[in-house]
């Protein structure tokens, strides 16, 4: 994916709203470094809206994949979504990894290489704060 393609999004835990920066330009990250011992620095990624920073304790950055569902909806990280190929999945995205629950068996991990192979399509269905019911195993 290109930087000129970057996206996320915000999930405030007060306020259980998802901004995407997509779509409201005063939402921004950035690195920040708080504190520095013996030398060492440790960078933090910090959220800002309006220039103002949001409470790191109050916010998750949820980043875009770079995928999208065959409706061309984005899938980022958080979202639930249901993967079709040889087998359905229901599955959450992890940002480095997509771990997979099949709807009516075991639990697996799906790797993203799968997932962008063309025999396997997926579709967003909701997200962890919003949709946490879908996680629910169906019968």
């Amino acid at each position: 994916m290109k930087l000129a393609k970057f996206d996320f999004r915000i999930w405030d835990k007060g306020e259980e709203t998802l901004t995407y920066a997509s779509k409201d330009w005063k939402l921004g990250i950035n690195f920040s470094n708080p504190q520095q011992d013996n030398g060492e620095v440790e960078s933090v990624l910090h959220a800002y809206y309006d220039g103002e920073p949001m409470c790191p304790d109050d916010c998750e950055i949820e980043l875009w994949t770079g995928l999208v569902d065959v409706n061309g909806v984005k899938l980022y990280d958080g979202d639930i979504f249901i993967v079709f190929g040889d087998e359905k999945y229901k599955a959450v995205c992890n940002i480095m990894k997509f771990y997979g629950k099949p709807l009516f068996e075991r639990n697996v991990e799906l790797p993203l290489s799968i997932i962008k192979s063309k025999e396997w399509k997926l579709e967003v269905i909701g997200n962890i704060h919003e949709n946490a019911e879908l996680l629910k195993e169906s019968k």
